[in-house]
């Protein structure tokens, strides 16, 4: 599935990670990344992407359908879905720099 946009988030770091954004029904393979629910931009707030989540998966085609944090996302807003490849060392740091710098409300 093609994304349906290309967005980056800056860590705490100051490093920026480039997301591909998808629905939240999109199917994807099983790949290791960073992804996030988030909420798309409003223009009336000329905002970027809003996560309500960010997370860590070895196989996010098949994690991300039953995550247990996904209802609360979409409780919260989350209309997408955004993913960033990154291998089983890169991960979780990844995440937890991007946490750093974009609090959610349900991490």
């Amino acid at each position: 599935m093609e994304p349906l946009a290309m967005t980056s988030f800056t860590g705490a770091s100051g490093k920026a990670y480039t997301f591909a954004v998808y629905p939240l029904g999109a199917t994807l393979a099983d790949f290791s990344g960073v992804f996030m629910f988030a909420r798309k931009p409003q223009a009336v707030l000329n905002a970027g992407y809003s996560p309500m989540f960010i997370g860590h998966s070895a196989e996010l085609g098949s994690h991300l359908g039953r995550h247990d944090k996904r209802a609360a996302a979409l409780g919260q807003g989350a209309d997408c879905l955004c993913v960033h490849p990154a291998d089983a060392e890169e991960r979780a740091s990844i995440a937890d720099d991007l946490l750093k710098s974009h609090p959610t409300p349900c991490n």
